[in-house]
């Protein structure tokens, strides 16, 4: 996997000067396939820039490709239903579609699913329910505006809030292997939320291959029961008819040829984020630009994105739905425990740079803008004292997995701070003297630098000292195509799209301009799921009935 860190990393490293990188799969994206177009030639309208909100004319994607002509098919297949992705949104779309006795057609970008993530973060669903939770969606929505900066459509994020329990007994009713685990989210006191996992052994280490194995058994059984899955067919372009409605998409097969699907009822575009496209990165994520990737198969390079704009399609404004975490590390052989602790944490300068006690997406935003968007946590051998007590989103850990971490290179151990200084490779003066400015306001209780509440807890005096290295990788850039509360595709005139849809991080409308990590874990791949089921229930005339 291309990690695309600057050269400059690869003389800096962890231990012995060497950054250990690895490929990793992980939270909520859905991946696919896709790329647009009409039935008739098409051409760049006026507002083309202003649907891309990158530039007048500066993108690749600014002016739409030419029509592909009938005599360039080489095959067609006629559906009810096509769906453009065998992701996260797309497998649960195309089974619950083939279950209710359509006709399904899915165009996959690769030879396989593919899919991010471990999680699925639901309400009102039966597991919380017999464990006494009692759920408030009028108080969840209210916490999500909060969280959303005013860009959510907060009718679209009830659906999902409302239905999400429903979608994951779905699931769990139709898929019984791997066995499912629960988490216990943040949130009100007596109104959590639940991660639903998957879990090959029984173990949480487990959770990602058990997911992708969740994923795989779906799209069997949806195989099973009929679906068409075209794997290796990325969709080129959509097909409108005169009256503007999305009657069909064209794909392209791995011989090169074109291939139409010719849809009775719509087109349900699933093809994941734009984090995998530097050009797009450049423009909607410049922050993002030239980190590392955290997705298992690069392959989310905004297709459905851009033909929605092709078509005329709206999207929201840039950024949305932004992911940067620090879990699973692209440095480290294994994930150090802890991450966003608010301990004291210095770039490669030895330098403090922030307020510590930030929520976890925040500060791995902070990190993330340091030089080689990279820091270190820094704490004495007192760090298990008070971790129950953190309340920033930051994860947890054990001293038997600080040790382990340690002994497998993810974190330095050493005795002085001089030592520690050396295996860090940070300027020995500048950094002692910032731990000593910070001891200073650690025994004052008060932080004049950067304003930490929680500053009193964290002294480093005590040896042995630990440093562990932190940079965020790139989970989700999630700028979708505005879409009504139904998942309908909107135009740039306001009005929807008659026969397109959009799930998943394909879907706008439904993040700020972050992830909210505190509070909502795993609504990334829970709103896939069950917004691109209720896709398929608008399209049949069964929305806002209950999943089943």
């Amino acid at each position: 996997m291309d990690t695309r860190l600057p050269q400059s990393l690869t003389r800096r490293g962890f231990i012995g000067g060497a950054l250990a990188t690895g490929a990793l799969s992980l939270s909520g994206a859905a991946l696919s396939a896709c790329t647009p177009t009409a039935e008739a030639p098409m051409q760049a309208d006026s507002q083309a820039a202003q649907n891309s909100r990158g530039g007048f004319g500066r993108w690749s994607w600014d002016t739409p490709p030419s029509a592909i002509p009938d005599s360039q098919i080489a095959e067609t297949y006629d559906c009810d239903i096509c769906v453009v992705g065998a992701g996260v949104a797309g497998i649960p779309a195309a089974l619950y579609a083939t279950e209710q006795g359509q006709d399904v057609v899915v165009l996959q970008k690769n030879a396989a699913i593919a899919v991010n993530g471990q999680a699925m973060g639901a309400w009102n669903h039966s597991f919380g329910t017999e464990k006494g939770i009692k759920w408030d969606t009028n108080l969840t929505v209210q916490l999500y505006a909060n969280a959303s900066n005013g860009k959510a459509n907060l009718k679209l994020v009830r659906n999902y809030i409302e239905h999400s329990g429903e979608a994951l007994d779905y699931l769990l009713s139709r898929i019984t292997d791997p066995a499912p685990g629960f988490m216990v989210h943040a949130g009100p006191k007596g109104k959590e939320h639940i991660g639903c996992n998957w879990l090959l052994d029984g173990t949480y280490a487990s959770r990602y291959a058990g997911f992708r194995k969740f994923n795989q058994n779906m799209a069997d059984l949806a195989i099973s029961l009929g679906a068409r899955f075209l794997f290796e067919t990325p969709a080129r372009q959509l097909i409108k008819d005169s009256s503007g409605t999305v009657t069909g998409v064209i794909g392209e097969n791995k011989s090169g040829q074109y291939v139409r699907v010719n849809t009775v009822k719509g087109v349900i575009l699933c093809t994941g984020d734009v984090a995998d496209d530097d050009e797009m990165l450049e423009a909607y994520f410049p922050i993002m630009r030239g980190r590392p990737t955290l997705h298992s198969s690069p392959c989310n390079t905004g297709d459905g994105l851009k033909m929605g704009l092709w078509i005329g399609a709206a999207c929201d404004y840039a950024p949305a739905g932004m992911q940067l975490h620090f879990d699973p590390s692209p440095l480290s052989p294994i994930a150090p425990p802890f991450s966003a602790a608010p301990w004291l944490h210095v770039n490669v300068r030895g330098e403090r740079f922030t307020n510590e006690n930030q929520g976890y997406q925040a500060l791995a935003t902070a990190v993330t803008s340091q030089p080689e968007y990279r820091a270190f946590q820094i704490i004495d051998t007192h760090y298990i004292e008070h971790i129950a007590e953190y309340t920033n989103g930051g994860r947890g850990g054990t001293t038997e997995q600080m040790e382990a971490a340690v002994e497998a290179g993810s974190v330095l151990k050493a005795n002085t701070l001089d030592e520690l200084a050396a295996s860090a490779k940070l300027p020995v003066d500048v950094f002692k003297a910032t731990v000593a400015r910070y001891n200073d306001m650690v025994v004052k209780g008060a932080d004049d630098d950067y304003g930490s509440e929680i500053i009193a807890l964290n002294g480093i005096k005590d040896p042995p000292f630990y440093a562990i290295e932190r940079m965020p990788a790139i989970l989700v850039a999630g700028l979708g195509l505005t879409c009504n509360e139904y998942g309908q595709v909107m135009s740039k005139e306001g009005s929807p799209i008659k026969g397109l849809y959009a799930a998943g991080n394909t879907m706008g409308s439904y993040y700020g301009y972050d992830y909210p990590v505190e509070g909502f874990g795993g609504t990334t791949i829970g709103h896939s799921i069950t917004l691109g089921i209720m896709d398929v229930m608008h399209l049949l005339g069964t929305h806002g009935q209950k999943i089943e």
